[in-house]
């Protein structure tokens, strides 16, 4: 037993000062296990997300004793598999949090550790976690992988002590060995942290640095850069910053945490990096230099920029949506007006056709025919004869197309005065929406059903009105309008779906608590089944043939915006629906939900 731990401890290390500080100063999830997968290394980062306060709480256990038995079951076998085959594991993973439940991505890089004979005698484990960045690449679809995870490793306590002679032998004899491992496992993180890592003693020359900041200097390897400055790869303005940034640290031993640089690569090209730089200490707690960690945020820039650029042609698009959502409602509404002009004129024409003007004409013919004997052609002529009572008859006849005309004449008149009047309304809301201003509910009800009374009238539905005494309130006028306008529509159109020769549309105004009003539209139509109520308002849901699905969502997204809400409430199919509208007083502020205070 003694004499296999001298071959399997060494080449997993002790705890080494240069070593110690790289892992203070990092975020990621770092482990080490025995063949039998038991931790046996864990840094503080890694023990934390395992629940736990510190890695001794960790050491000697299993993903079985951590994670779910199948998501463990699953660990142990790919890690066996790994020490048996001797080659390292590269992947992303889907976990779940045994703190929180929540299920995250991690990129996962787990490496075979070798003794001195070449034995695979566990592996050490580097976990990411890259949730943030699977987010990102579902919400842009094509970004790239952008926001690496934070790298930390930190060395385990040793084993337990033995108070005996013959145990601290042992000990000492396994640290002297340990010590070329240690640099191995240095060298090993240096190589394959994609993060850009360095060490630099008290006057910024470089000790030691990982191949990603040897690749982004051009450099064919890091040892080219031992004992130089930045002056040497940077433009003197760029390292006087760097320069002085590390010389703080060092005389007052405050680190530099996500400093944002914006930097230029070897080939001249900008990119922006998130810089953490931490002292680094002797045994004696005095400053000797720092160790720098530069993480690349050229892509997560990029997809800011992408994400902003998004974002305002959103802002476009939902302006272009209102505008066509007002035009549908004032088309729609003229639409139902045009219907009643269209019969009107058509009638028009039609007693135009038919009338009894030709007549007129024909008779003046026949008189001109005979005007030279005029007097004959009346009292002796058959057709003479009948020229009185045809002038008789033709009279009444006209007499009731002029009187037919009139009628449709006024008909159509009042239709095309009603469709100035639903222009004129929709022209006074078609303003600047955004503005607040003071409103008196009632006046806004009428405006709202003036612009669908000819679509009520002709659909044959009666409109109830309950109006209770209320303050007028401060608000976006455009937005209420809009969001009544569709109301209304929708309550006509369940009406005629209902089938009832009853049709009703009941409006009622009433208070809804303190600072608050309520704006009720309710009909007795076909009304909403039970399963639908929670998806009446998501985008592109609907009920009715034809429609897009569009109105109700939009009307949620401007209640919310006025700090009000927009709810539904239906007893079932048949049984009609209301829809309840409320909206504060005053205005609300934008992040606190409070009213504004006067100026």
């Amino acid at each position: 037993m003694k004499a296999q731990k001298k071959t399997t401890e060494p080449a997993l290390g002790p705890e080494n000062p240069l070593l110690r500080t790289l892992i203070d100063g990092l975020p990621d999830y770092i482990f080490i296990k025995d063949r039998q997968s038991r931790f046996l290394v864990n840094n503080l980062a890694h023990a934390r997300v395992l629940g736990a306060a510190h890695p001794n709480e960790v050491a000697g256990k299993t993903d079985l004793d951590i994670f779910p038995a199948e998501l463990a079951k699953q660990y142990y076998a790919d890690e066996q598999a790994l020490m048996k085959s001797g080659q390292p594991l590269n992947r992303e993973e889907r976990v779940v949090d045994p703190k929180t439940g929540e299920t995250r991505w991690l990129q996962t890089t787990k490496t075979p550790l070798k003794d001195q004979a070449g034995m695979v005698v566990g592996l050490m484990g580097i976990s990411r976690d890259i949730t943030e960045r699977k987010r990102a690449e579902t919400a842009l679809r094509q970004s790239r992988d952008e926001l690496e995870k934070r790298v930390a490793e930190r060395t385990a306590e040793l084993s337990e002590r033995n108070t005996s002679l013959q145990q601290q032998i042992a000990e000492r004899e396994w640290a002297e060995e340990a010590l070329t491992g240690t640099h191995q496992l240095l060298e090993t993180m240096l190589d394959n942290v994609p993060d850009r890592i360095y060490f630099k003693d008290a006057q910024s020359r470089f000790l030691e640095l990982s191949q990603a900041l040897a690749k982004r200097l051009g450099l064919k390897g890091p040892e080219e850069a031992v004992g130089k400055t930045d002056f040497d790869f940077h433009p003197p303005e760029k390292a006087r910053e760097f320069f002085q940034d590390e010389q703080r640290i060092i005389q007052t031993g405050q680190p530099l945490i996500n400093k944002i640089e914006k930097q230029i690569t070897a080939s001249g090209e900008v990119a922006w990096a998130s810089v953490t730089k931490v002292p680094l200490r002797d045994p004696q707690g005095k400053v000797i230099g720092l160790v720098g960690i530069n993480r690349d945020l050229t892509e997560l820039k990029r997809a800011e920029k992408e994400l902003e650029r998004t974002h305002r042609r959103l802002l476009d698009v939902s302006r272009l949506a209102g505008m066509a959502e007002v035009a549908t409602g004032v088309l729609h509404n003229v639409g139902n007006v045009l219907n009643s002009v269209n019969v009107s004129a058509a009638l028009i024409s039609e007693r135009l056709r038919e009338s009894k003007v030709a007549g007129v004409t024909k008779l003046a013919k026949l008189l001109q025919e005979h005007s030279e004997d005029m007097s004959r052609f009346l009292t002796e002529d058959k057709r003479g004869h009948q020229v009185p009572l045809y002038l008789e008859q033709l009279a009444e006849h006209l007499e009731e197309e002029r009187n037919g005309l009139r009628d449709e004449l006024k008909n159509l008149t009042v239709n095309i005065e009603h469709i100035k009047e639903i222009v004129t309304t929709q022209q006074n809301y078609a303003q600047i929406s955004g503005l607040t201003e003071s409103v008196t509910l009632p006046d806004l009800v009428e405006d709202a059903l003036r612009i669908h009374s000819g679509a009520y009238v002709r659909h044959g539905v009666t409109v109830v009105r309950e109006f209770e005494p209320l303050p007028a309130i401060s608000v976006d006028k455009h937005k209420v309008l809009q969001i009544l306008v569709n109301l209304l529509s929708n309550a006509k159109y369940a009406c005629d779906e209902g089938g009832r020769g009853d049709k009703q549309v009941m409006v009622r105004l009433k208070p809804a608590g303190e600072g608050r009003v309520k704006i009720e539209v309710a009909d007795n139509g076909v009304g909403i089944a039970a399963e639908n109520l929670v998806r009446i308002f998501s985008q592109g849901f609907t009920l009715r043939k034809g429609g897009h699905g569009f109105g109700l969502h939009s009307g949620a997204l401007a209640a919310r915006d006025l700090g009000g809400s927009l709810s539904v409430y239906s007893d079932g199919l048949g049984r009609g629906a209301s829809f309840v509208l409320e909206l504060p007083v005053a205005p609300m502020h934008p992040e606190s939900d409070k009213p504004l205070e006067e100026p």
